[in-house]
């Protein structure tokens, strides 16, 4: 199954705490939370059939970045911050419970960070049963 979402790849930040009148209160930050529903509502507007459980899956993922007019022109790879595994984490928890029962399936990852060439970011996915 190949996947293509148009939208600006984002990091999945680290689930923030704070005290409210003596109570701990964690929740995930807004931008990684609207990041994470956007792609699910594009997956549930689509009809995709879920992989069966104990299938091992291969997971291939370009996530491509609108390139900043303050970076050097002779950058050709996006190696700054942010992370190529905080990308793949948001990726997997967005399609946990919609393409496949649980993300633990995935054995095995390709991962790729490039910069976009139409000038809009994206995310490309496709998923796979591994060893076929």
């Amino acid at each position: 199954m190949k996947l293509t979402f148009n939208v600006e790849p984002v990091a999945k930040g680290r689930a923030r705490t704070k005290f409210i009148n003596g109570q701990v209160i964690t929740y995930t930050p807004t931008k990684t939370a609207e990041a994470q529903l956007a792609i699910q509502a594009m997956i549930q507007s689509r009809t995709h059939k879920m992989f069966p459980p104990h299938t091992p899956l291969k997971l291939t993922a370009t996530f491509f970045r609108t390139k900043s007019k303050w970076l050097k022109k002779c950058e050709t790879m996006p190696f700054r911050k942010p992370d190529l595994d905080n990308f793949c984490k948001l990726i997997s928890d967005s399609i946990n419970g919609l393409l496949l029962p649980d993300d633990a399936q995935i054995t095995t990852m390709i991962l790729k960070k490039r910069w976009s060439t139409n000038g809009h970011g994206s995310i490309e996915l496709e998923l796979t049963e591994d060893g076929k």
